[in-house]
């Protein structure tokens, strides 16, 4: 049974990608994916469930990618407060984790997050990027 090759990214810097539909997709290695969602949490000030979930969920890697395999899954939606929904503080949709390229990691943004901050993070964090036209 074959396998797939999907395209693979550089292992440097990170890819951001805007949606059609509005959604803010950053992907890259975990160590760099891992340092973003720390800055979301500490230098914007959101300390929020999905946040620190998605934290979690990268800082373990490899615990939460077998899991996803064994189901099938392809994505992990971090768990959300109903009050931080309904305040409109969410900021982590959903989360992807792959080995594609070594150990890489998709993080889908909530609709209310725009490219510009996530590019402006990223900027500060002195991380490479490249921003690939919508998908």
């Amino acid at each position: 049974m074959g396998r797939r090759k999907l395209s693979v990214v550089s292992n440097l810097g990170v890819k951001i990608t805007k949606s059609m539909f509005g959604y803010v997709r950053l992907e890259g290695v975990v160590d760099d994916v891992l340092k973003v969602m720390k800055a979301v949490r500490d230098v914007w000030g959101r300390d929020t469930e999905d946040v620190n979930d998605t934290i979690r969920i990268l800082s373990n890697f490899d615990v939460f990618y077998e899991s996803m395999r064994r189901r099938f899954k392809e994505y992990i939606a971090p768990r959300k407060r109903e009050s931080e929904l309904v305040k409109g503080l969410v900021v982590v949709e959903k989360i992807k984790l792959t080995k594609e390229g070594g150990r890489r990691a998709v993080v889908v943004f909530d609709k209310g997050i725009e490219l510009d901050d996530i590019k402006h993070l990223l900027d500060e964090l002195g991380i490479e990027y490249e921003v690939v036209s919508g998908a």
